[in-house]
C-alpha cells in the first residue's frame, strides 16, 4: 500500500533528510516523505525507516513506542523490527509461526551530519560525503529544519539566485548599492552544476569576522542533486570561509522541509548559536518571498517566465530538472 506517495523516477532514489538525528532518542518518530508516511527509529543497531503502516488495521507505528529494539503498534501491540518483518504478535499462541506477510516496507536509512536521511527507492551510494560538513574540526551546525509552504524546487531555485540578495536580505548580505552582478558562468560535470568566483558585497559580515565595514565574499554554489545544494563564501583578504550545505525535503508537492548544515574555519571563540540565528534569519527572509511565488511549482518550460542573463545559474537548474525527468515541484 503506497497510500499517498508521489510518484517521482528521480527523488524516488535520493536521499532526503527527515529529522535531526538529535530528535531520535527512545520514541519512534513519524515523517512524511514525498506524501509517503514513514516511522523512523533507532535501536542498538543504528537508525531504521519503515512505512508507518501496521499491516494489519492500518494503525500508525510511529503512535506507537520501542520494545527491545522493535517498533510496537499501538493498536495491537504487533513489534516489527529495523527490516520492517513483525516478529511478535501477542494475540497469537507462543510458538506458532507468524505470517509472512506480517511485514511492512522498509526503507533505506543513514545517520550523517546531524540529521537522519532516508531514501524510498534504490538509493545508488550512500548520502554524499563532503569533508567540510563531516569534519569536526570546522564545527558542523545542523540548522531547522524550516517548515516551507512550498515546492522544493522553488527552495533550491532561491539558492542559486544571487540577484535577490540585495532586495531580500537587504543590509544583511547585500545593498541595492552593489545589486550590479558580474557575467556568470555555469559549468555542468559529474552530475552537478556549479558556478564560482563570484564577488558579493554584503554589508554584514558573518559572526567571528574581523570586518566591521561590510566584506566582499568570493562565492561557489553548486548544485549537487535535483534538491541539494551546498555553497562558501570566502574572504580573500584573509582565507575566512563559511560553508552552508542545503537539503530540501518534499513533504509533498508543494510543501518541504528544509535542512540546512553550517562549516566554518575560523571565528571558532564565537558561540555556535549566533551562526545558527544568523542562519535563521536569512532563512525567514528568504521562505517569505518563496511561500508568496505563482505559480507554486517550478515551470520548466523557460518561455513560461521572463529569464534575464543574470538567472543563467536559475535557467541551467530548471534545464537539468527537465534533463534528470524529476517531476514532483515542476510544470
Amino acid at each position: 500500500m503506497e497510500l499517498g506517495r508521489l510518484h517521482d523516477p528521480v527523488l524516488v532514489h535520493d536521499w532526503h533528510a527527515v529529522c535531526l538525528a538529535s530528535e531520535l532518542t527512545d520514541k519512534p518518530i513519524g515523517v512524511k516523505l514525498l506524501g509517503e508516511r514513514v516511522v523512523v527509529f533507532r535501536n542498538e543497531h543504528g537508525v531504521h525507516a519503515l512505512q508507518d503502516l501496521c499491516i494489519h488495521r492500518g494503525a500508525m507505528l510511529s503512535e506507537g513506542w520501542l520494545q527491545d529494539g522493535t517498533v510496537v503498534c499501538p493498536y495491537h501491540g504487533w513489534q516489527y523490527d529495523g527490516n520492517g518483518q513483525c516478529v511478535c504478535i501477542p494475540a497469537q499462541p507462543k510458538g506458532e509461526r507468524i505470517p509472512p506477510r506480517a511485514k511492512t516496507s522498509s526503507y533505506s536509512c543513514e545517520e550523517k551530519y546531524g540529521f537522519v536521511w532516508v531514501c524510498l527507492g534504490e538509493p545508488g551510494d550512500g548520502v554524499p560525503h563532503f569533508e567540510e560538513f563531516a569534519d569536526p574540526a570546522y564545527r558542523p551546525l545542523p540548522c531547522g529544519p524550516y517548515k516551507v509552504k512550498a515546492a522544493g524546487t522553488r527552495v533550491i531555485e532561491n539558492f542559486t539566485d544571487f540577484a535577490h540578495l540585495m532586495f531580500v536580505h537587504q543590509n544583511l548580505l547585500g545593498h541595492p548599492d552593489h545589486a550590479e552582478l558580474p557575467d556568470i558562468e555555469v559549468v555542468k560535470e559529474n552530475g552537478r552544476i556549479y558556478i564560482e568566483n563570484v564577488p558579493i558585497f554584503q554589508p554584514v559580515a558573518h559572526s567571528g569576522s574581523d570586518k566591521r565595514e561590510g566584506t566582499t565574499y568570493m562565492y561557489r554554489k553548486e548544485v549537487y542533486r535535483a534538491l541539494g545544494a551546498r555553497l562558501s563564501k570566502t574572504d580573500p583578504s584573509n582565507g575566512q570561509t563559511l560553508w552552508i550545505m542545503l537539503s530540501v525535503t518534499p513533504v509533498t508537492a508543494n510543501e518541504c522541509l528544509v535542512f540546512m548544515m553550517v562549516s566554518r574555519n575560523y571565528g571558532f571563540d564565537v558561540d555556535d548559536a549566533n551562526f545558527i540565528q544568523f542562519q535563521n534569519i536569512v532563512f525567514e527572509q528568504d521562505a517569505r518571498v518563496i511561500e508568496t511565488q505563482k505559480p507554486e511549482l517550478l515551470p520548466l518550460d523557460l518561455q513560461a517566465e521572463l529569464n534575464h542573463r543574470v538567472d543563467r545559474f536559475s535557467v541551467a537548474y530548471r534545464r537539468w530538472l527537465r534533463e534528470l525527468g524529476v517531476v514532483v515541484g515542476t510544470i
